[in-house]
């Protein structure tokens, strides 16, 4: 059973070495895949009705640190390739945090800039847009800026196909928190993205 899988990884990697297929020739890109993230949380405080503040609005009452959580999202980024390697587009993403009824869900606009070879790629790029963080089940979500540089690497599977890695931190002043995701790229047809 080792022996075919050997010979399929031997034939993708070296089909991949001989197709010469860089981004730019495939404007429209969609990459799919996991993302592990961790959120730093202000602790929810509850108010007399036994609901949940997302702060505190008494002068007097000390902030307590915030609270780590990790969890793993979906994302889906779709984006459109420009000249010289740059490109533009969107992003979700959502999934549960590690405290029971945590959840996070951010949506994002993407600008970043690409470098590709006949093996693969290597970008910078930059997200902003909202997040929103739901503390517990039954909690009101909490909306903040997302501001996120990242570094994304890929290796082409086929001519329109690529499997890759990212690594982001977030950039928001007095917020802490990164991210590590794998994704599978899907690239429009050639002829579509000739220039």
């Amino acid at each position: 059973m080792g022996k075919p899988l050997a010979l399929v990884a031997l034939a993708c990697t070296t089909a991949g070495c001989l197709w010469d297929k860089k981004s730019a020739d495939r404007p429209a890109r969609l990459h799919m895949g996991f993302n592990t993230r961790r959120v730093v949380m202000e602790p929810p405080k509850r108010d007399y009705t036994g609901g949940v503040l997302a702060r505190t609005t008494d002068p007097g009452e000390t902030e307590t640190a915030g609270e780590a959580k990790t969890g793993v999202t979906g994302s889906a980024q779709f984006t459109m390739a420009y000249r010289r390697g740059f490109y533009m587009g969107g992003e979700i993403e959502a999934g549960p945090l590690g405290r029971s009824g945590s959840f996070f869900g951010g949506a994002y606009g993407v600008a970043g800039a690409e470098t590709a070879s006949g093996r693969g790629s290597l970008s910078v790029e930059l997200i902003a847009g909202r997040r929103w963080v739901r503390y517990e089940l039954g909690a009101d979500d909490v909306a903040s800026l997302a501001l996120e540089p990242r570094v994304r690497g890929q290796l082409w599977l086929g001519p329109q196909v690529s499997f890759g890695g990212v690594i982001g931190a977030n950039a928001v002043p007095g917020e802490q928190g990164w991210m590590a995701g794998i994704y599978l790229g899907i690239y429009s047809d050639d002829k579509h993205g000739s220039r």
